[in-house]
């Protein structure tokens, strides 16, 4: 089952909205860009995570006056303005805005565990050979969140609690 958007606020579960009037839709909850950043080295994921570090990263910056930044073609980290709390017997998934993917960018991300708690963001890609200009708060993507059949344990990695990506 699928929690309504209105539903997904009001219970807590996404919190930090730019303006509820707008962000709330009718299956999940649209989520607004905070920073861009890019990756300036590689990362190294394994098994065990024993060796596991993420890539390094560099915000690019809004640098012109209305708030705007273009990019070109390629890979960028995205962090949204909201935050989430999952709760037990919830899962969430991003999905992107069509007028994203409808101006030549796609966006991902992983499953958002029952029980994390924290910051949210995505890889985007730019797929279009002119790129894309964004603006600071662009809404990208809608958060929808599943309801489980039960609780569990819930999510306690490395992630949980995370202020920033």
């Amino acid at each position: 089952m699928i929690l309504p958007g209105r539903s997904v606020v009001t219970r807590g579960i996404v919190s930090a909205l730019r303006e509820k009037a707008s962000q709330v839709q009718p299956c999940g909850v649209d989520l607004s860009l905070k920073r861009v950043l890019e990756w300036t080295g590689a990362g190294t994921i394994d098994f065990s995570n024993l060796h596991r570090q993420t890539a390094p990263t560099r915000v690019l910056p809004f640098a012109d006056p209305d708030d705007r930044l273009h990019l070109p073609l390629g890979a960028y980290l995205v962090e949204f303005n909201e935050r989430v709390c999952t709760p037990l017997d919830a899962m969430g998934q991003l999905f992107v805005r069509s007028s994203l993917f409808r101006s030549g960018a796609l966006l991902s991300a992983g499953v958002c565990d029952a029980g994390y708690e924290g910051a949210v963001g995505g890889m985007l890609q730019v797929c279009n050979p002119f790129g894309i200009t964004l603006h600071r708060d662009a809404k990208l993507a809608q958060f929808v969140f599943h309801q489980m059949m039960e609780g569990v344990e819930g999510y306690s990695g490395v992630y949980q609690g995370s202020k920033s990506l």
